[in-house]
């Protein structure tokens, strides 16, 4: 039998409007700045050979972020 348990988080974060430099460093480079305990962001799902030749921001952020990183998926 599945139980469903349900936890109300009250959660806070900002947006902000960068329209310079590579996405990725960026992304991490602000998460460092504002001191963020988590960055949460989505993929394309890109093929193994498109993700080789164009590069990947989640997978820059993932490698090089400060804090924990949740890459949501289809």
């Amino acid at each position: 039998m599945c139980q469903t348990v349900c936890v109300c988080v009250q959660l806070t974060g900002k947006i902000k409007a960068v329209f310079s430099g590579k996405p990725g460093e960026v992304i991490a480079d602000i998460a460092a700045e504002e001191k963020c305990s988590m960055i949460v962001m989505g993929t394309r799902g890109l093929g193994t050979v498109r993700r080789t030749i164009m590069g990947s921001v989640s997978d820059y952020v993932v490698h090089h972020a400060h804090c924990p990183v949740i890459v949501c998926r289809n």
